[in-house]
């Protein structure tokens, strides 16, 4: 799930968590004390996994505090696919929506806190509450949305203008993370990177 981005690493609350949900669609008194009812508050230490690749998935998380990647592993390499900041929900909807084992892995790759719920009793939440399912469906689409045009995006730019794009949607997210996290991201080595970075530095 995603959310608003940015990299104000501020920590949120529940009211804040509620403001993303009403910009997807308006969630009222009635609904929201409902699914307040479910959330609970987690710590993570950096490097800690909300998710690791093979686990199977019952909560959703919206994230408050600390920033979270996701990742897939394949032949012993990494290859991150996404950053999730705070007011954003890294949460696994492929594997919670079929059940399935998670195929990604969820990091804290900074000291981060995350309001969970258990997404099977949100789900039983729509026949009171059908804004909550409206609130769901806008989620599924705007990930679709979104990850159809990262994809293209990731295939047709060059590494530069994908570098720019990643500063523009999660501004200032390099400075808090390591390079070869972000070097990952865009599908090149950190020496690639540095590169790139020098050369629009000589740019501007």
């Amino acid at each position: 799930m995603g959310g608003t981005p940015g990299t104000d690493v501020r920590a949120l609350s529940q009211a804040d968590m509620r403001q993303v949900l009403s910009a997807l669609a308006p969630v009222d008194g009635a609904a929201w004390q409902a699914l307040e009812a479910l959330l609970g508050s987690v710590t993570w230490k950096k490097d800690e996994h909300l998710v690791r690749t093979g686990e199977r998935v019952r909560y959703a998380h919206f994230l408050v505090e600390g920033i979270v990647r996701v990742y897939h592993a394949h032949g012993g390499t990494e290859y991150n696919k996404t950053f999730f900041v705070p007011g954003m929900f890294p949460t696994p909807l492929t594997a919670l929506l079929t059940n399935e084992p998670c195929r990604l892995g969820f990091q804290a790759l900074t000291p981060a806190r995350t309001l969970r719920f258990p997404f099977a009793a949100f789900q039983d939440l729509f026949h009171e509450h059908r804004c909550l399912e409206t609130v769901m469906r806008r989620v599924l689409e705007i990930e679709w949305s979104n990850k159809e045009r990262h994809d293209i995006r990731m295939v047709t730019e060059d590494a530069t203008a994908n570098y720019l794009t990643f500063r523009k949607e999660l501004p200032g997210l390099e400075d808090l993370v390591p390079q070869y996290h972000i070097a990952s991201y865009l599908g090149v080595t950190p020496v690639q990177l540095s590169r790139i970075r020098a050369k629009l530095v000589g740019r501007g």
